[in-house]
């Protein structure tokens, strides 16, 4: 036989050790993508009923910003450390993968009377599988690029929120310039079940200025899509938005969320989108948002027999969805046309 080669006690080492490896570095990676953060307590007061199908909300603050200055709160920054979201299936699958390819790689390598046996096809296959598994593992346990969300050139409020997300802050309003002139636009956020369908109906209001859909109401920062979607860190699909308040009123837009929800009893869930993540709600930046809110919630549970379920918060933390989701039915050949009244297809 050939010297030096390793003997079959050791090669069940290696395996072994593939897949120690393995399962370390997906839970070392899983467990420090989101990590740490830093928060500040919230201050207006929750009014509505908990919904216990979602895991707690994580604290922030609500501040005024600017372009051009930015004002310190004066509530102390309180650090805090991130839940960790749970595997999702995809990842857990993902592994598995890995595992079984890895072992099988180095079963490819064998002994037959003394000699070395190499199985070039089943090294191949598995190679594939291995690769295969390993860059859809990456792709969940990456964040989002918070740097390349698109901006306002493209009517987008992504970049700006990726940037308030990252501070910890909830901005109530915003200023900018238009012309020569410095305005001063408000700040909403609303959920209401698939945020690509939400945000085209906002996009087409007058007074609205930028839009962008992402994720808020968890309790996991720098959330993803896939994150998100297993129902496992809290969040609501929901969109952000920057109107003029001169031009088109707060109780406009919210009236607009419960126009697009078919029926606002159901919990977790509008039209045929099933979820934690597709809840419904109205999370309002202001005491004068809340007021408003509470009273068309009032007036839209006066309407329904059964008591409607739309969360009424304060505003959290909005984490921007991934660029390919930002305006994703106006790069689909949807209009966002302001008064636009074609319907909205949610998907294509």
């Amino acid at each position: 036989g050939l010297r030096g080669l390793p003997t079959e006690k050791s090669n069940m080492t290696m395996k072994r050790g593939l897949v120690s490896i393995a399962v370390f570095s997906f839970l070392f990676l899983g467990t420090t993508v989101n990590s740490f953060s830093t928060t500040k307590p919230i201050i207006l007061p929750n009014i509505v009923k908990y919904n216990n199908k979602i895991p707690r909300r994580r604290n922030s603050v609500m501040s005024s910003f600017s372009l051009f200055s930015k004002e310190d709160d004066d509530n102390s920054g309180i650090d805090t450390i991130a839940s960790i979201p749970i595997p999702t299936v995809t990842q857990i699958l993902s592994t598995w993968l890995v595992v079984i390819a890895g072992n099988r790689i180095l079963e490819s390598f064998h002994y037959d009377g003394g000699n070395i046996v190499v199985s070039p096809t089943n090294i191949a296959f598995n190679g594939i599988v291995l690769m295969g598994g390993l860059y859809t593992l990456i792709q969940t346990l990456l964040g989002v690029n918070y740097d390349s969300l698109e901006d306002f050139d493209t009517n987008s409020w992504a970049r700006q929120a990726g940037i308030f997300a990252l501070e910890g802050t909830v901005p109530s309003n915003f200023e900018m310039k238009n012309n020569d002139d410095v305005v001063q636009y408000e700040v909403a956020t609303f959920a209401g079940g698939c945020f690509w369908g939400t945000e085209l109906r906002f996009q087409r209001q007058v007074g609205v200025i930028a839009t962008a859909v992402g994720y808020t109401q968890g309790n996991v920062d720098k959330p993803n899509y896939e994150q998100v979607c297993s129902g496992t860190t809290g969040h609501a699909e929901g969109i952000q938005l920057l109107y003029d308040p001169t031009i088109c009123s707060y109780d406009r837009l919210a009236n607009i969320l419960f126009d697009s929800i078919p029926d606002p009893t159901l919990l977790n869930q509008v039209g045929n989108d099933r979820g934690t993540q597709y809840r419904h709600g109205i999370y309002y930046h202001s005491k004068e948002q809340q007021k408003i809110a509470q009273d068309i919630w009032n007036s839209r549970q006066a309407q329904n027999s059964n008591p409607i379920t739309t969360e009424l918060k304060p505003a959290d933390v909005f984490w921007p969805a991934e660029n390919y989701h930002q305006r994703y039915l106006e790069k689909g050949g949807q209009s966002a046309e302001k008064n636009c009244e074609e319907k909205i297809r949610c998907y294509g």
